[in-house]
């Protein structure tokens, strides 16, 4: 076997070991759903060991374990680590006489095991994890039973389950988790935004802003809120508004002097005073803040023309400390009040108020902006801006000083027309909308609010949600591939649906699949997916043509570009790679054995920044891919093998028979040695139904349809029934079964005459404690049959009709002067086993 085919059969134990990391199962705490599967299998085996093992780079880890001492162990005493390349169960009666066991350190010292049997753990890409397995401590010759060994094989599959069950809820998590902080971001802007709107005309602040304080309490991050404003003595503090504070508490904060631990402090220093884990400190100052159930406090002046206006705090009794994103929050908030106590001194503080604002404004993390429409005829057409804070430009990548005045349109040529119109809409309904949106020509993905601030202007706070758009599309992307090469079984197929899914999600102009020689110096690229206007490059490549770009393949490494005109790999002569329409270039090896023997391939036209997040999501779909493209090479090198048996099966029948036909030539009767080649030949046909699905089970109707038609009379036989599989046993034997009451219809039954038909119907009975086939076998129109004068007595084709259906018995036969009928039942599970 050459080194070629050798990797295209087994799939690169980096590629297991990163499906198992991906898993995130190792080292996880017990679980009742392995515990118990572990249990069960011990039973139902009868065996005192059982357990759950994944097979690690430098270990073997228990997730679950019945009567076995360790969690884990290295792999010098693994058993299970053989069970990896096993296609089936592996089992090993007494492990003391397998060359691959008989030195284990558990074999020959404690617990001293003997007998072994283990079912892979497969994940759907076909990677092999670890085993679920029995361990006894006396050999058994005997091994496992039919039916132990597929309790083992269907306890594997939940085990299986239980890890898709437990990928399914980790993505599910991340996916509530990035919803969950976007929800949290646009509740906060909400609450921004109906605070700046609602101050704008406030007389008096905190009464305006405690019912937006209520209703933003959990969004915000808080359990609890005083505001305060100076009495005429200023030197206590009056409780004017709280917020989910009990009356009892109200009563014991309604008054406090300057200086007076907590609020107090606030007011006589005039700073922000931040503590955290309160409930974890010793500082006597704090001891009533802990008594109240205090874990975090944020608390800060409210400062008008230099004079102490009011202090505004929050707390919490469930977080330790406030993040740094809710503390910018509580700031905005008490600067707001800060402002409108400025607007209220009079009109002298105008112009201050509005510098302040502006100042306010400018330390927002969030962008803002102040727009006035443009109309014509009466309809709005544009917009132009007329306020934006530091934040706006970071966010657009526009400098902020240089768009007052100008239009949308002019500072983003071919925006998209929905960012008129919905500003549009707000200023002509006065109802605020949010929006989640992508900028084409920035590639940059925005979520805010929009709300009217007067007429024919409105205000917009937002934030950039690129990351997170395109964390949820290469989240979409993975599962979409997952099912696209699931359902694909032609290479070239896999490839370019790979590569259509990874262009698309990450907007780049060409990906695709190549193979690297053994040498590294060419690669073999498929054919690949391109952009409109891009041209394939599909066909042999020489690295050396495109400068010094192998040597990160050679380590293993990604080669990643992200810019050919600049990086020192290719600066000194990028126009190669410009000429097929490269600015940047990603190629994730895929490795086997320490080689990199293949590259998944992108490519931008353009410069391109690679993020790691998009490198990681390229790891992943090379594992994919190559695991994908593994399975398929398997199950052809499955089906030549299959196909190669079959010649090599066919060539005994055909020797039995030739051997047979010498022995038999002298034999006067010819009848018996005809039937026996005929025999011989419905074994044959089943064995060829069996072949096209490789031996794993075979439609009871092909089976049918093969044999009767192989005889002669498939177009005188009507079938009817259900789709149901047969194992490869049951398989043979109604092959068998057919052929014996064909040739008795030829015979002497319906199929003699040229009027006869025979009918065959089948169907499921679920009556009683099992679910039984029963097959009725009906000849019309032929002569009336005969009853057998010793019905349990006659020939070989008799007696095989009496076993009935894979030999369970359960026959009637029938002699009607309509015609011969034969009602076969069996257990159902009997005729699916292997």
């Amino acid at each position: 076997m050459n080194t070629h085919t050798t990797f295209d059969l087994r799939i690169a134990a980096d590629l297991r070991l990163a499906a198992l990391n991906a898993t995130g199962i190792l080292d996880t705490p017990p679980e009742a759903a392995y515990d118990d599967i572990v249990r069960l299998a011990t039973r139902l085996c009868q065996t005192p060991v059982g357990l759950v093992s994944f097979v690690a780079a430098d270990r073997q880890w228990f997730k679950a374990r019945v009567n076995f001492p360790a969690c884990e162990t290295d792999l010098d005493s693994s058993v299970c680590k053989f069970a990896l390349a096993e296609p089936d169960l592996l089992i090993i009666p007494d492990l003391t006489r397998d060359l691959r066991t008989s030195a284990n350190p558990l074999v020959t010292g404690e617990p001293f095991i003997r007998f072994y049997a283990g079912a892979p753990l497969r994940t759907p890409e076909g990677q092999v994890l670890g085993s679920l397995c029995v361990i006894d401590t006396v050999p058994r010759p005997q091994g496992l039973t039919p039916e132990q060994q597929d309790d083992l094989r269907a306890l594997a599959a939940q085990v299986g389950t239980q890890l898709q069950m437990r990928r399914a809820v980790s993505e599910r998590d991340q996916i509530v988790a990035f919803q969950a902080g976007a929800l949290r971001r646009a509740q906060r802007l909400d609450v921004v935004a109906a605070a700046s709107s609602a101050l704008l005309t406030a007389d008096n602040p905190a009464a305006v802003l405690e019912p937006i304080l209520r209703d933003g309490a959990e969004a915000l991050g808080f359990d609890r809120a005083c505001l305060y404003d100076v009495t005429p003595d200023r030197r206590h503090l009056r409780l004017t508004h709280a917020v989910n504070v009990a009356p009892e508490a109200r009563e014991d904060l309604k008054r406090l002097p300057f200086g007076t631990p907590i609020c107090g402090l606030v007011a006589e220093t005039r700073q922000p005073l931040i503590l955290e884990d309160l409930q974890a400190g010793v500082d006597p100052r704090w001891e009533t803040a802990r008594s109240h159930g205090l874990t975090a406090y944020a608390g800060f002046p409210v400062v008008s023309r230099g004079e102490l206006q009011a202090v505004i705090a929050f707390v919490s009794t469930r977080m330790p400390a406030f993040d740094r994103e809710t503390l910018s929050f509580f700031e905005t908030l008490a600067r707001l009040m800060a402002a409108v106590h400025e607007r209220l001194d009079g009109e002298e503080a105008l112009a201050e108020t509005g510098a302040y604002w502006r100042s306010l404004f400018e330390r927002l993390s969030e962008g803002f902006l102040v727009g006035e429409v443009v109309r014509h005829a009466g309809r709005i057409i544009d917009w132009r801006y007329v306020e934006v804070n530091h934040a706006w430009g970071e966010l657009v990548g526009v400098k902020s000083n240089s768009v007052i005045g100008r239009t949308i349109r002019e500072v983003l040529p071919g925006v998209e027309d929905d960012w008129v119109a919905d500003f549009a809409q707000v200023v002509e309904t006065g109802e605020p909308r949010e929006f989640l949106r992508r900028v084409e020509t920035l590639d940059r993905w925005y979520e805010g609010r929009a709300f009217a601030v007067g007429a024919d202007r409105f205000a917009v706070t937002f934030l950039e949600m690129t990351d997170r758009v395109q964390a949820d599309a290469r989240r979409v992307a993975l599962l979409t591939l997952g099912d696209r090469l699931r359902d694909l079984t032609a290479i070239p197929e896999m490839i370019l649906a790979a590569s259509e899914i990874v262009g698309t999600t990450l907007g780049v102009t060409r990906t695709g699949f190549g193979r690297v020689d053994a040498a590294m110096e060419c690669v073999n690229i498929e054919k690949d997916w391109t952009a409109p206007g891009t041209v394939s490059i599909a066909g042999r490549h020489r690295f050396a043509d495109y400068g010094n770009i192998r040597e990160d393949l050679r380590r293993g490494e990604a080669l990643v570009i992200e810019d050919v005109r600049t990086d020192p790999r290719t600066r000194h002569d990028p126009q190669p790679l410009l000429d097929i329409g490269i600015g940047a270039i990603v190629n994730m090896p895929v490795r086997d054995r320490g080689r990199s023997v293949a590259v998944f391939i992108v490519h931008d036209d353009k410069p391109h920044r690679w993020s790691e997040e998009t490198l990681g999501f390229l790891r992943n779909v090379a594992e994919r891919l190559e695991a994908g493209v593994a399975r398929v090479r398997a199950e052809e090198d499955q089906r030549i093998l299959n196909e190669e048996i079959s010649h090599r099966l066919k060539n005994m029948l055909a020797m039995v028979l030739s051997i047979a036909m010498q022995t038999l030539r002298n034999v006067p009767d010819r009848a018996p040695v005809e039937a026996f080649e005929r025999r011989i030949h419905a074994l044959s046909t089943a064995h060829n139904v069996l072949l096209h699905r490789t031996w794993t089970a075979a439609p009871l109707r092909d089976v049918a349809q093969a044999v009767l038609s192989a005889a002669g009379h498939g177009d005188r036989v009507t079938l009817e029934g259900p789709a149901i599989d047969l194992g490869p046993r049951a398989t043979l034997s109604l092959s068998l079964l057919l052929h014996e009451l064909a040739t008795n219809a030829a015979k002497y039954g319906a199929l003699s005459v040229p009027e006869g038909h025979v009918v065959m119907t089948w169907r499921i009975d679920d009556e009683g404690d099992t679910r039984e086939l029963v097959l009725d076998w009906t000849e019309r129109g032929g002569p009336a049959p005969v009853a057998p004068v010793q019905p349990r007595r006659g020939g070989f084709g008799s007696r095989l009709i009496q076993m009935g259906l894979a030999g369970s018995g359960g026959v009637a036969l029938r002699y009607p002067s309509s015609g011969f009928g034969a009602t076969m039942r069996a257990p159902l599970v009997q005729l699916q086993q292997g």
